[in-house]
C-alpha cells in the first residue's frame, strides 16, 4: 500500500513552473537569435560601407592621376616650355611655374632636365639642382614615356605622394620632363574620407604608415603579415576583422598600383566595432524590458489555464474518493461534467468500472467450481502417484539391458576395425605396386619416343649431309668461276696502269707547251697577256692531271696487290673445299651406321612395352578386387558406428527418461502439497470476492 502521509508538489505548481520556463527560454532564444541576425546584418551593412567607401578612396586616387595628367601633358606639350628646356632658360620656366600655381590646384611641380636636374621648382617645391632621377616615374619619363603612379621619398618635400611625369620633346628628342605631385601625408584626403565616408582611413607606403586618422600610428608599420601578404605578393585587396592599438576594427585593406602594376603602397578604410556593439547595446535596451514584460504577462495567462484545469480535475478527485471509502461498492458512478480530455477520463472510468462489476460476478460464480475442482485434483493426485513409482521401476529394468547391449556392440565393433585396416594395408601395397608398373611403362614409353625422335633426327641429318655435299661441290664449282675472274680483272688493272703511264706522259707533254706558250706570251707583250692567261690555265690542268695520274698509279698498285691476295686466298678456299667435302662423306656413313642401331633399339623397346602392360592389366584386377573389399569393410564398419550411436542415444534416452521418472516422483510429491495450497488459496480468494457488491 502506498504511503500517503507525505504528499509531493502539487501538479498546478509544477504545470505553472514549467509553463514560467518555456516562456522565460522562448523569450531568451528568440532575443538571442534576433541579437544573432541584427549583429551579422550589422556587420555586412558595415562592409557594404568600407566597400564603397574604398571604391569612392579609389576613384578620388584615379582623379587626381588624371588631374596630373593633364597638368603635365599640357605643360610639357606648352611651345613657350619647349623653347625654354631647348635654351635652358630657368627664369622663363620659373614664370611658368608662378602661372600654373595660380590657376592649378597640385601640391609640388618642377621641370627637370634629361639627366633629371631640376631646372625650375617654383618658391615653395623643389629646389633648382636637386637630383630627381631616382623618382619612377621621372625616370621613366626622361626614357621618353608619360608614367603616372606613387613615389616615396621625392627630394624631401614628401614621403610618400600622387605623381605624373611628361616627357618634354623637341621632335623625337628628349628634352627633359615636367613632373607634378599631390602630397599625400597632408590631412586633405584623411579629413575628406572622415567627413564624407565617416571612416576612418590611413595611407601606407608600403607597410609604413604615412598618414592616418587614427592617433599615433603615423610612422608606425603594419605588423599582420597575412595582409601584407595577400596586398603586396599576390595583389588582392583584404577584407576581415584587425586590431590597431588595442581596438577592434573591419578593416579593408586596398592596394595603390602604379601604371606597370607594381604595388607601391596600400589604402586603409575601416569602421571601429565598438561603434557596431554601441548599436547592439542600443537594440538590448528595448528587446529586453519589452522580453521582461511579455514573459511576466504570458506566465499570468498560464497560471489562470492552470487554476481552471486543476478544478476541474479536483472535481473528479472528490467524485472518486466517495466510491473509495464506501464497502467495495462498484454500483457507484462518477458525475460527467462536462465533454473534453477529463470528461473522456470519467467516462473510461465508468466505463471500467462497469466491466469489473462484470469480472466480479462472474469471479463469484467461478469460485464454487474452482472448489470442486480442487477436491477432484486431490483425489488425482494421490493416483498419479502411484503410477509414477511403477513406471519408474519399468525403467530402471529396460536401462540395465540397454547397458549390457552397448558393451556387446563396442567389441563387434573392435573386431571389424581390425579387419578394415588389414584391408586398407594390403590395399596401400596393391597401390604401391601398380604406381611401380605405371612409372615403369611410362619411362619405357618415354625411351622408346627419344628413340623415334633420335630416328628422325638421323634422317634429318643424313639428308641434311647430302645437300651439304651437294652444296660443297657446287660451292668447289663456284669457287672456280671466281679464280678465272680474278684472273681477268688482274689483266685489266694490268691495262689501267699502262693506259695511267700514257695520261701522265701527256700531262708532261701539256706542261712542256703550256711553258712554251708562257714564254711566247712574254715575247708578245700587251697583246699576248691573254695567251698567257690560257698557257697558265693549261699548266694548271697539267699539273692536276699529273697529280691525279700519279695517284691513281698509286691506288691501281694496291689494287694489283689486293688482286694478288685474293687469288692467293681463292686458291687456300679452293683446297679448303676439297676438304670439306670429304669429311661429309665419311660422316655420311657414320649416321647411317647410327641410324641402323637405334633400329635394332627400337624394336627391343617395343617388346618390353607390350609385356609392362600384361604386368600393368594383372595389377589392375587385383586393384580392383582390394577395392570392393575396402568398401565391404567400410560398409560394416559404417552399420557397426550406426549401431553404436544408436545404442548410444538409447541409453542417454533411457537415463534421462529414469531422471524424469524421478523428477514426476518428486513432483507428484510436491503436486500434493501445491494441491493443499490451492485448496486453501481458493478459500482465501472466496473470502475475499464475497467482500464485493454486484
Amino acid at each position: 500500500m502506498a504511503d500517503t502521509s507525505k504528499r509531493n508538489m502539487s501538479i498546478k505548481v509544477k504545470l505553472t513552473a514549467q509553463i514560467g520556463s518555456m516562456i522565460i527560454l522562448a523569450c531568451f532564444i528568440v532575443a538571442a537569435v534576433s541579437l544573432t541576425v541584427f549583429d551579422k546584418r550589422q556587420i555586412l551593412s558595415t562592409e557594404k560601407q568600407l566597400v564603397h567607401s574604398a571604391d569612392g578612396a579609389a576613384l578620388i586616387m584615379e582623379d587626381w592621376l588624371v588631374t596630373l595628367n593633364g597638368y603635365a601633358s599640357i605643360s610639357a606639350l606648352n611651345a613657350d616650355v619647349v623653347r625654354a628646356m631647348k635654351n635652358s632658360d630657368a627664369s622663363a620656366l620659373e614664370t611658368e611655374i608662378a602661372g600654373y600655381t595660380d590657376s592649378l590646384d597640385y601640391d609640388f611641380m618642377a621641370f627637370v632636365d634629361k639627366n633629371g636636374k631640376v631646372i625650375a621648382g617654383g618658391a615653395d617645391g623643389f629646389s633648382v639642382g636637386q637630383d630627381l632621377s631616382g623618382v619612377r616615374t621621372v625616370r621613366k619619363a626622361l626614357s621618353g614615356a608619360a608614367a603616372s603612379g606613387f613615389d616615396k621619398d621625392m627630394a624631401g618635400l614628401t614621403a610618400f605622394g600622387a605623381s605624373y611625369a611628361y616627357p618634354v620633346k623637341d621632335g623625337d628628342e628628349v628634352l627633359g620632363a615636367t613632373l607634378f605631385v599631390y602630397d599625400l601625408t597632408s590631412d586633405d584626403f584623411i579629413h575628406f574620407m572622415q567627413t564624407s565616408y565617416d571612416v576612418e582611413c590611413t595611407i601606407f607606403c608600403e607597410d609604413v604608415r604615412v598618414a592616418s586618422s587614427l592617433e599615433n600610428v603615423v610612422g608606425t608599420k603594419l605588423t599582420n603579415l597575412a595582409i601584407v601578404d595577400q596586398v603586396y605578393k599576390h595583389g588582392e585587396t583584404y577584407r576581415g576583422e584587425n586590431t590597431i592599438k588595442n581596438i577592434d576594427y573591419y578593416s579593408i585593406y586596398s592596394p595603390l598600383k602604379n601604371d606597370d602594376g607594381q604595388i607601391a603602397g596600400m589604402l586603409f578604410i575601416a569602421k571601429s566595432l565598438a561603434d557596431i556593439e554601441a548599436i547592439k547595446y542600443e537594440t538590448l535596451n528595448v528587446v529586453v524590458p519589452v522580453g521582461i514584460c511579455l514573459a511576466f504577462v504570458l506566465m499570468i495567462i498560464g497560471f489562470l489555464f492552470v487554476k481552471r484545469l486543476m478544478w476541474r480535475i479536483s472535481n473528479v478527485t472528490k467524485q472518486l474518493e466517495e466510491m473509495a471509502t464506501g464497502e467495495a461498492d462498484l454500483t457507484k458512478r462518477v458525475t460527467l461534467r462536462k465533454r473534453d480530455e477529463i470528461g473522456d477520463l470519467v467516462i473510461n472510468f465508468n466505463k471500467f468500472c462497469d466491466k469489473l462489476h462484470q469480472i466480479i460476478g462472474e469471479t463469484k460464480k467461478s469460485k464454487d467450481e474452482l472448489s470442486l475442482s480442487g477436491e477432484s485434483m486431490t483425489a488425482s493426485t494421490h493416483d498419479t502417484a502411484s503410477s509414477i513409482v511403477q513406471i519408474t521401476s519399468n525403467i530402471d529394468s529396460i536401462a540395465d539391458q540397454i547397458k549390457t547391449q552397448d558393451h556387446s556392440v563396442q567389441q563387434t565393433a573392435g573386431a571389424v576395425e581390425e579387419i578394415s585396416s588389414n584391408i586398407e594395408s594390403l590395399n596401400r601395397m596393391i597401390e604401391n605396386q601398380s604406381s611401380g608398373v605405371t612409372q615403369a611403362s611410362a619411362a619405357v614409353e618415354e625411351m622408346i619416343g627419344n628413340i623415334n625422335s633420335v630416328n628422325h633426327s638421323v634422317e634429318k641429318m643424313a639428308s641434311s649431309f647430302d645437300e651439304l655435299e651437294e652444296n660443297a661441290d657446287t660451292g668447289f664449282k663456284k669457287q672456280g668461276d671466281v679464280n678465272e675472274r680474278i684472273l681477268q680483272i688482274e689483266q685489266q688493272s694490268q691495262m689501267l696502269m699502262e693506259a695511267n703511264l700514257a695520261i701522265s706522259s701527256i700531262a708532261e707533254q701539256t706542261n712542256l707547251l703550256a711553258m712554251n706558250a708562257a714564254i711566247e706570251a712574254a715575247h708578245a707583250g700587251e697583246a699576248g697577256k691573254g695567251f698567257a692567261v690560257v698557257a697558265d690555265e693549261i699548266r694548271k690542268l697539267s699539273e692536276t692531271s699529273s697529280a691525279q695520274s700519279k695517284t691513281i698509279g698509286t691506288q691501281l698498285s694496291h689494287i694489283k696487290d689486293s688482286i694478288g691476295e685474293v687469288v692467293s686466298a681463292s686458291n687456300e678456299s679452293s683446297r679448303s673445299f676439297a676438304v670439306v667435302s670429304e669429311k661429309i662423306r665419311e660422316t655420311d656413313q657414320l649416321v647411317m651406321q647410327i641410324r641402323a642401331a637405334m633400329e635394332e633399339q627400337n624394336q627391343g623397346s617395343i617388346q618390353i612395352t607390350e609385356a609392362l602392360k600384361t604386368m600393368n592389366d594383372s595389377t589392375q584386377e587385383v586393384r580392383g578386387a582390394s577395392e570392393e573389399m575396402s568398401n565391404g569393410s567400410k560398409v560394416i564398419l559404417d552399420e557397426i558406428k550406426l549401431l553404436q550411436e544408436s545404442t548410444f542415444t538409447m541409453k542417454n534416452s533411457m537415463d534421462e527418461m529414469s531422471a524424469g521418472a524421478r523428477k514426476i516422483n518428486e513432483t507428484g510429491t510436491a503436486l500434493t502439497g501445491i494441491n493443499q495450497q490451492v485448496q486453501g488459496a481458493i478459500d482465501k480468494i472466496g473470502s475475499q470476492i464475497d467482500l464485493f457488491r454486484v
